[in-house]
Parts: C-alpha cells; sequence; structure tokens
C-alpha cells in the first residue's frame, strides 16, 4: 500500500513506474478536492472526497452542477442519492469500480501487454497547482486508439490532470483536472457522509435479489475482423425496463481503450439509424445486422468503433 506522503525522487524515471504509482495514489492517498471534467460540448464540476482509513476506503462524488447526485464507495457497496428522483440507489460492491468515480473512470491502466500498441513516454516537468508534476504521454501506435496525457504529481504520483488526446494534440477530445486539490495526512470520517437527509427517499437495493443480467447462455454474436489487439472480455444479455427481448452486451478491448456492442431486437424503425454519431467524447457506429440493429460504442477513433460494429455476424451453434 502506498504511503501518505511517499517521495520517488530516488527511483527509475520509468513511465510505466508512474503509471503504477499513480494507480496506488488514486487508491490510497486521503485527499479531497474540486474536479472539472470536460468533454465536447459540456463541463462538469465534482467534489471528491477519499477517505482512507484503518485499511478501510471510503469516498464521496458530489455533483456540483444539475441536480446534486451523490455517490458513496465502501468497501462493501456503492451508495447512489437522487435529489430529484428523492431515491437512494445501493448496490453490492463489485470488482470494478472504476465508472463510479470520473477520476479513476477516465484514467488509463498500465499493463505490460499495452506496449505492442502504445508508446509511453515521459515529458518535460511542469508545474501545476503550485507543484512541481511528472508528465507521461502515451501514444497509440496506430489509427485504432487514442492517446492519453497525463500530469502526476511528482511527490506522491496523484493525477492533477489527464487529457485523451486525438489527431490535434492541442484539441483535447477529453480532460479532467482538479481545480483545487488538498492531500491531508486524514480526511474526517464526517467528509465521506451523505450531506442530505433521506428520509422518505425511495430505497432501491441491488445485489439481493437475482440479476437481470444473464451471462450464462451463448452468445451468438461474435466479432470476425477485430482491429489489432482487441479482444472480447465481456459476453452477456441484458434484461432491459419495459422491453420482453434481451439485449446483447459484448465488450472488446485492448488492455486501455474498450469498445461495448449493443445489439437490439424490435427496434422501432424511427430508431434505426444506421451510420456514425458522437456521444460525448465516444464514437458511436449502427448498423442493421439480421433485422437488429447492432451498435458499437466506445472512447476510440470512428474508424475503430466502424470496423467493430460491421464485422460483428450471427453464429450458428456449430460455430
Amino acid at each position: 500500500m502506498l504511503m501518505q506522503g511517499a517521495v520517488y525522487a530516488d527511483d527509475p524515471e520509468e513511465p510505466e513506474a508512474w503509471l503504477n504509482r499513480m494507480d496506488e495514489a488514486v487508491e490510497y492517498l486521503n485527499y479531497h478536492g474540486t474536479l472539472v471534467y470536460m468533454r465536447p460540448g459540456k463541463a462538469d464540476m465534482f467534489r471528491v472526497y477519499h477517505r482512507v482509513a484503518d485499511h478501510e476506503v471510503t469516498e464521496r462524488v458530489v455533483e456540483m452542477d444539475g441536480l446534486g447526485a451523490e455517490i458513496i464507495r465502501t468497501s462493501d457497496e456503492v451508495i447512489c442519492i437522487f435529489p430529484a428522483q428523492r431515491s437512494v440507489v445501493v448496490d453490492k460492491r463489485t470488482a470494478l469500480p472504476r465508472k463510479q468515480n470520473p477520476l479513476r473512470a477516465n484514467l488509463p491502466e498500465y499493463s505490460a501487454s499495452l506496449a505492442s500498441h502504445y508508446q509511453f513516454e515521459l515529458l518535460e516537468s511542469e508545474r501545476l497547482l503550485d507543484r512541481t508534476v511528472v508528465v507521461v504521454a502515451i501514444q497509440p501506435r496506430d489509427e485504432y486508439r487514442y492517446g492519453y496525457r497525463l500530469w502526476l504529481d511528482y511527490q506522491t504520483a496523484m493525477p492533477l490532470k489527464s487529457q485523451m488526446i486525438g489527431a490535434d494534440e492541442n484539441m483535447p477530445i477529453e480532460e479532467i483536472r482538479f481545480s483545487a486539490i488538498s492531500m491531508p495526512p486524514l480526511v474526517g470520517e464526517d467528509m465521506v457522509r451523505p450531506s442530505r437527509d433521506t428520509t422518505g427517499y425511495r430505497l432501491i437495493r441491488h445485489g439481493n435479489a437475482p440479476s437481470h443480467t444473464a451471462t450464462a447462455a451463448r452468445i451468438p454474436w461474435r466479432a470476425v475482423k477485430l482491429p489489432p489487439g482487441f479482444m472480447q472480455t465481456v459476453a452477456m444479455r441484458e434484461y432491459m425496463e419495459g422491453v420482453s427481448e434481451p439485449r446483447v452486451h459484448l465488450v472488446y478491448s485492448d488492455g486501455l481503450a474498450s469498445v461495448s456492442v449493443f445489439i437490439d431486437v424490435g427496434v422501432a424503425a424511427s430508431e434505426q439509424v444506421e451510420g456514425l454519431s458522437m456521444v460525448g467524447a465516444s464514437n458511436a457506429y449502427s448498423v442493421m445486422k439480421e433485422g437488429m440493429l447492432v451498435t458499437a460504442i466506445g472512447e476510440v477513433p470512428p474508424p475503430t468503433a466502424r470496423q467493430i460494429a460491421l464485422s460483428m455476424i450471427m453464429t450458428s451453434e456449430s460455430d
């Protein structure tokens, strides 16, 4: 576990090592601050409170704009408070908590398998928020993925800023940064408690009842021509509210970038829109196959989403 305030001045200056330290810092340091998340046409602000005490991690993320939703993550569960709906949703903690945190969800994770598709480099150090930062560049080796640039606090490896980079390095596709951050020895327990009185809110608890996601049944869809390095990592059927037929959900990843493929049955003619579209920082490509709408979507360049969507085929039982 990372020690609070650890200094790495004597360690090797390897970008891969800095990424591993970053991942530890985000999870095991005490910190709180204001986080700004920017993507095309939209910017969101969050307050983040991250507490580590007795080897237990508790975190509270508060939406500063909009309706003030809160997410509280403990070692056992994730609690989502939605004031507009006057509801509280409680989920059992899964092994993949990253998407519950706007900071972790948009940070790359390092693995040795990425070297074939990305180049890692340390750039010249800079100053950010009155701190010395190490700048790590992650450059894609082909046109099927985006790059990243990370500004990591030199003392702790805490990410103070990150960008997703496309063809134009001066126009990031996505940026997330702290406008203010504090990393005290201790974050008080009161900082990670809900700020709202939820008396009278509707409580929705997931995780104790049978799941509406089925993974055991065979999924008769596969991609016949994936971009280099991408592999299927998830295959499931999802039962949507008000829809009798489940949708197929597949995920393809190169270990850093990922693309979700959704295959929907019974889509209305007005919604059978084929071709490329943009959803925030994500590109989506839709095509009708076997009377179903196939949509590949992810934070990847358009050719990646297009190739995966067009290569999807329905297989027979003997395949």
